[in-house]
């Protein structure tokens, strides 16, 4: 792991960051010098974390919105030649990418289907958090041809679409290999399930231990700070699920 202290930053306005890509960036398994794909980083934070805990890892991002933040935060990061960041569309964008050239994909997608909830108004919130641009088959459409044979796609989603998901996966020859579930406590529901599956090479399907992000007076749990002091990352996000 890298001990330089990581610094984040983001837009005051539209989508910003929560606990979800610290949280798929802990749940990847990572090996060194594989290359990763990030779909739709944001400000480039998924990269950032998946970096500081193994640095020669190869990462292309990509992000449909402005890219201005995500290139800053790689620069004062001093990652420029880790991570390469391609402004555009994935949908478009996967058609110039190599087939079979990752080891690794991840995404934490929009959540919600366009027929579900109300659409933010704020353009950069809507995007981030219902498929507007970005749905779970397109998705995984254009994904499973990039992934080389055996490599690994690792997603986040609300726990009432995990049927959804297994179903979308599988029926692209991506065999789902892990799942977590992720508790604001463990009073409370799950609201998020991390997955991760395997293209082309189906093993035993396992379920991790539960997170619970909190403990029952609103503190972050031992685990949860746990995560972010893995990352040498000082600020913690509010919010947790909101998408």
């Amino acid at each position: 792991m890298n001990n330089t202290e990581l610094l984040i930053d983001q837009n005051s306005t539209g989508y910003r960051y929560s606990i979800e890509p610290f949280l798929l960036a802990d749940f990847m398994p990572l090996f060194p010098n594989q290359s990763v794909l990030d779909i739709g980083t944001g400000c480039g934070i998924i990269p950032l974390l998946l970096i500081q805990r193994e640095p020669t890892l190869k990462v292309t991002a990509i992000e449909i919105q402005d890219g201005t933040q995500a290139e800053k935060n790689i620069l004062q990061n001093g990652m420029e030649k880790q991570i390469s960041l391609i402004q555009g569309d994935f949908l478009k964008e996967a058609e110039n990418l190599k087939p079979e050239s990752f080891d690794h994909i991840v995404s934490n997608p929009p959540y919600r289907k366009i027929q579900t909830g109300r659409i933010n108004p704020d353009s950069g919130k809507a995007v981030a958090r219902h498929e507007l641009s970005l749905s779970m088959g397109s998705l995984l459409d254009k994904s499973a041809p990039l992934l080389k044979k055996g490599g690994l796609i690792s997603l986040a989603y609300p726990p009432e679409r995990l049927g959804e998901l297994m179903r979308e996966l599988e029926c692209r020859s991506l065999y789902p290999n892990q799942a977590r579930f992720v508790h604001g406590n463990y009073q409370a529901p799950a609201k998020i399930v991390l997955v991760s599956a395997l293209k082309e090479k189906r093993s035993d399907f396992s379920v991790a231990p539960p997170l619970a992000v909190y403990n029952g007076d609103g503190t972050y749990s031992n685990e949860m700070n746990g995560i972010y002091a893995s990352f040498n990352y000082i600020n913690r996000p509010n919010g947790f699920g909101e998408k």
